[in-house]
């Protein structure tokens, strides 16, 4: 009966160890296949997170990029328009140093002879070229001109003239400011020209 019952408990050790085995490869292969279905997660949220990344990395490119040739273009149009400015100071001072007072009154004595019997004439000068110019064209025009000069005074003129008949609001005016403006419609073309 010894025997009987070392063999029973030999059995029931056998049956007992091979249902654990059992049970344990069970919980091996569901924890493989846990730790596998984690790992092929892990990786598709890796790849899903790298992909992510790479586009904004991409967008953000493209938008540095479009900011850059932005950046660029509005610098190209700063520049351009600064240097026309420069050029148009230049070009009004170089104005303002001809319109001299010399000149004025060989302008105004041209004009004043062309219009010579067509009535009183009144011409528009700034406050220093008035006191220069008055007394030289008040001898000059009293022999050629049939009429009256009359030079006025206006603050808004800083080199130059405008001239008109009395009376009629309506003048020729060879302000730097209009001479400029003149010169403009023709030098602001080849200007651009070589900004380009």
């Amino acid at each position: 009966m010894n025997v009987k019952l070392d063999s029973l408990i030999e059995k029931i050790k056998s049956d007992g160890v091979d249902a654990a085995k059992k049970q344990a490869d069970k919980i091996l292969a569901d924890a493989k296949k846990t730790a596998d279905a984690i790992v092929k997660e892990a990786n598709a949220e890796a790849d899903k997170a790298r992909k992510k990344a790479e586009a904004d990395a991409e967008a953000y490119r493209k938008n540095a990029e479009t900011a850059i040739k932005q950046a660029a273009r509005d610098t190209v149009l700063v520049m351009k328009e600064k240097i026309g400015e420069m050029f148009e100071q230049a070009l009004m001072e170089d104005i303002s140093k001809t319109l001299d007072k010399d000149l004025l009154q060989k302008i105004i004595l041209k004009l004043a002879g062309a219009w010579a019997g067509e009535g009183d004439l009144e011409v528009l000068v700034n406050e220093k070229d008035a006191e220069a110019l008055q007394a030289q064209l008040k001898r000059s025009l009293s022999t050629n001109l049939k009429g009256s000069l009359d030079l006025r005074i206006d603050k808004k003129i800083e080199h130059g003239f405008r001239i008109g008949k009395k009376g009629e609001n309506l003048y020729y005016d060879f302000t730097d400011e209009s001479i400029l403006e003149a010169l403009r419609i023709f030098l602001n073309p080849k200007l651009a020209e070589l900004l380009k």
